[in-house]
């Protein structure tokens, strides 16, 4: 290296730092702070991630929505708590984070959950009109947020029901203590979805950000298990984050959050892996296109 080239970079890095300081004054960036903040993590190379997370280390923590990943009190990025803060547009109201939590909050990865959770109770509207007593089993169910924005809006005579499997005692907890008006419309299983075996056939088949975390061979085995559990004319919807995802790096470099995104064509042949027939796959998306769902209906 030159000493043009490690004067230019050592200024680079001091603009940096100084902008790094002024967010943590701030309590993070303003509006119009996101692109430049966004830039410099997009643009960081791997060596200098850690570097940078001690910058920021005093927003890595439970005060902020970016921490709470980082920290994993559950043992995973992406817990219940986390999505149902999300689903709520929670906001830290202390000054010292709440312009981190408005970041986040505002980038396209959180605006895809909620997005996924509309997507979901659009279809359960459209399953209680189409279905007589129908059955939905949600695989992954973390804080069943979706469940409950459903049920308490719903005043139809249709009997719906939501089976819930989670394999996280505390995402059950939670979900109980959310729904205990709907007890009558919910049950809770907590089991790995992988071992979970249902006795019931079910109109709807819904996981909502689980097979994000699982490899290609997870996934196609899961869908063989449970396309056996689908009633007629039911069909599996399975919501995975895209390749297109813009918040990818965001949601590494902040969160040590990591997810395993793929494209319509990579859940089409996870499908045709999985020996379900073409004419019976289709892919969807939110108004985004950050979150598809892949759509398997019964042989």
């Amino acid at each position: 290296m030159n000493t043009m080239t490690f004067e230019l970079e050592t200024e680079v890095n001091d603009q940096v730092t100084e902008f790094l300081n002024y967010l943590l004054e701030n309590g993070g960036p303003n509006p119009e702070d996101y692109t430049k903040f966004t830039s410099i993590v997009d643009n960081l190379d791997p060596s200098e991630v850690d570097n940078f997370r001690d910058k920021i280390k005093s927003v890595l923590n439970e005060n902020t929505l970016i921490g709470h990943g980082f920290v994993k009190p559950y043992g995973y990025s992406g817990d219940f708590h986390l999505i149902d803060k999300i689903y709520q547009f929670d906001v830290n109201e202390d000054s010292r984070y709440k312009n981190w939590d408005l970041f986040f909050q505002n980038q396209a990865g959180a605006n895809a959950v909620r997005n996924r959770k509309d997507f979901f109770i659009k279809y359960c509207k459209d399953l209680v009109i189409n279905k007589e007593n129908p059955k939905v089993l949600i695989l992954g169910s973390g804080p069943a947020s979706d469940v409950y924005e459903f049920l308490n809006n719903y005043s139809g005579s249709n009997n719906i029901s939501f089976d819930l499997i989670d394999y996280d005692q505390a995402a059950i907890d939670f979900s109980m203590k959310k729904n205990q008006k709907f007890n009558g419309h919910v049950s809770y299983n907590r089991i790995n979805a992988l071992r979970y075996n249902s006795f019931k056939l079910y109109d709807l088949i819904w996981s909502a950000g689980m097979f994000d975390y699982f490899k290609d061979k997870h996934f196609t085995f899961l869908i063989r298990k449970y396309i056996n559990c689908l009633a007629e004319d039911g069909e599996m919807v399975i919501s995975n984050f895209s390749t297109r995802n813009p918040t990818k790096r965001l949601m590494e470099v902040l969160s040590d959050w990591y997810l395993n995104l793929r494209t319509e064509s990579d859940l089409f042949r996870i499908a045709l892996d999985a020996c379900v027939d073409k004419e019976l796959v289709s892919i969807d998306k939110e108004p985004l296109g950050v979150n598809l769902f892949l759509k398997v209906r019964k042989n």
